[in-house]
């Protein structure tokens, strides 16, 4: 049965202060895996601009205080998302990490988009799974020595349940990972309208399957096509849109596999915390943030990251839901929130196939800190 560390928020006095203990249960998760002078890449979300229930950066840095403490060298990242917005690229990503605190001295540590400049920054992992021969993990991701995943826990449209898991394997994919997770078999379809016939996305084809016709617009040959969705990332104008079409099931399970890439090639190096504050219907990419599902109920730790999700979810859905909130029905201690907001999604999905890839345990033990 794995281990999950629980910080509750009640504090009387500064020995049991919420910072401090936080502190001490990083300390649990580093301590006989993370070696002096390891590059450690503590993944966390930076919050949309418009959002603010992303995780505050004061919780961060006792986080790599801890990190510092046991010798390693840790720097703050996340990757580039696959939707135009203020995260889109590494300039806009980091000037919002800034904008919401992430910065010196706030945190004493650098800020790494891991997977460069405009998201095409990778390497390829081979997992030989269901749905990916390989996947695309952010280099900084990969080369790094240490993963430490930070996870604030919400709910999520897609995939339901929004926590370790979500924050892996989508959140260290590059920006063609994520398109592939999120469409079927991808081949684009330039808007000729919106193409300007700029060559960005000839030029970064690495099939040679886009072209310029003779009116100056780019065209598909699709038997050349791999696929890749590297064209999304660098088309300027959105001629070449984003595809959508994966249902939630298939999503979640394409979400494990990057998840299972992410992990297995860390060799144990990597820990789990999640915060289960101010736990909306939606996920942090989006610009707003709603109102709490449910009160504040603490922070978790693992170094299993189905046990800590499952025991994220189990925490949430027994709590007491709120009245002026999204929730429909689900107002009762053991009624399910997450699928009570997003009924389409069902949320347990990648944590039954996380577990059937052995990525850890549903059955977990409470540990206070």
């Amino acid at each position: 049965m794995a281990e999950v560390y629980f910080v509750s928020l009640r504090a009387k006095d500064e020995k049991s202060s919420v910072l401090e203990r936080v502190k001490r249960m990083t300390k649990k998760l580093l301590e006989g895996r993370l070696e002096k002078d390891d590059l450690v890449a503590v993944k966390v979300h930076f919050g949309e601009r418009g959002n603010h229930g992303f995780i505050k950066p004061v919780f961060v840095r006792y986080i790599v205080e801890a990190i510092r403490d046991l010798g390693g060298k840790a720097f703050l990242t996340d990757t580039n998302t696959l939707y135009t917005g203020f995260r889109h690229n590494a300039f806009d990503h980091l000037e919002t990490a800034y904008f919401h605190g992430f910065s010196y001295p706030s945190v004493p540590a650098p800020v790494i988009i891991a997977d460069g400049l405009r998201g095409s920054d990778f390497k390829e992992v081979e997992v030989n799974l269901k749905h990916f021969k390989t996947v695309k993990v952010a280099s900084a991701i990969h080369e790094a020595d240490f993963l430490l995943v930070v996870t604030h826990v919400k709910g999520h449209i897609e995939a339901g349940l929004g926590g370790s898991i979500k924050n892996v394997g989508m959140g260290c994919a590059s920006r063609s990972g994520k398109q592939l997770q999120h469409g079927e078999t991808f081949i684009p379809s330039p808007d000729q309208e919106k193409c300007i016939g700029c060559r960005r996305c000839v030029v970064h084809c690495p099939a040679e399957a886009l072209y310029l016709d003779a009116n100056g617009k780019a065209r598909v040959l699709v038997e050349n096509c791999i696929s890749c969705a590297e064209c999304v990332i660098y088309c300027p104008t959105e001629a070449i849109g984003i595809s959508w079409s994966s249902s939630s099931v298939t999503l979640q399970e394409r979400m494990v596999e990057y998840a299972y890439g992410v992990i297995t090639s860390k060799k144990g190096k990597v820990g789990f915390i999640n915060f289960l504050t101010e736990i909306s219907p939606d996920c942090d990419c989006a610009p707003w943030h709603d109102a709490s599902l449910v009160p504040d109920i603490g922070v978790l730790g693992s170094h299993d990251i189905v046990a800590v999700d499952q025991a994220s979810a189990d925490l949430v859905n027994n709590a007491p839901g709120l009245s002026n909130s999204g929730l429909k029905k689900a107002h009762q201690p053991g009624q399910d929130k997450f699928k009570d907001v997003h009924p389409q999604a069902l949320w347990q999905t990648q944590i039954d196939y996380a577990c059937a890839l052995g990525l850890g345990e549903k059955k977990y033990s409470l540990v206070e800190i």
